[in-house]
């Protein structure tokens, strides 16, 4: 593949090709989808996976059908350890991928600027609304967390044993650690002055 043209390196998939192996074709196919999934997002095209990316730029694709297949594929590749795939088979694969993305290259060159600063927006606001989930969902577990510690008897003993534990590993094992290499030191120190003032006699 003509690497100048999406700006892509396609030197991995192509040595996997080159092996002329039954997972040699397996891995250029799955090397062709991180090229795809590479371009999608260099691209800026918005959604939170890669069908909704592609879901958003179906309209652009000349070969939609082929894409479908292609990526079925990949899905089969993924899923089934001893599925195998001959040379041609690939080739088709992979230019179904290729066609794609050139679909989307010149779709994404062609777009004016209001059409892309649209895009830009609705993939910061895809990532923005992905991240607002994480956030939520971690403080609603965070306090779920805190009320099943506080408020059950279950979880008011395990937050006990919680405290004891820590009270021992600071008070106890910690301060009993710090003790013995203070101890170690004050000995390697005695030592040291010892054994040069021997030398110097």
């Amino acid at each position: 593949m003509p690497e100048n043209k999406l700006g892509l390196n396609w030197s991995a998939a192509e040595r996997a090709l080159a092996e002329g192996t039954f997972s040699g074709y397996k891995i250029g196919i799955l090397e062709t989808e991180k090229l795809f999934e590479e371009l999608l997002k260099t691209k800026q095209i918005p959604g939170d996976s890669t069908n909704r990316k592609i879901k958003y730029i179906q309209r652009f694709l000349s070969l939609p059908d082929k894409l479908d297949y292609s990526r079925h594929v990949y899905e089969r590749i993924i899923n089934e350890p001893h599925f195998e795939i001959s040379r041609d088979e690939t080739k088709h694969i992979i230019s179904g991928y290729w066609q794609a993305m050139l679909d989307i290259e010149e779709a994404v060159s062609s777009l004016g600027v209001w059409e892309k600063i649209s895009l830009r927006a609705k993939y910061i606001l895809a990532i923005a609304i992905k991240n607002t989930r994480n956030v939520v969902i971690a403080i609603l577990a965070t306090s779920a967390v805190i009320w099943f510690l506080a408020e059950t008897n279950i979880g008011k003993t395990i937050t006990n044993g919680i405290i004891i534990a820590n009270h021992f590993f600071i008070f106890k094992f910690l301060l009993w650690t710090v003790i013995v290499l203070v101890v170690l030191f004050i000995i390697g120190g005695i030592l040291y002055f010892v054994t040069k003032r021997k030398r110097r006699f």
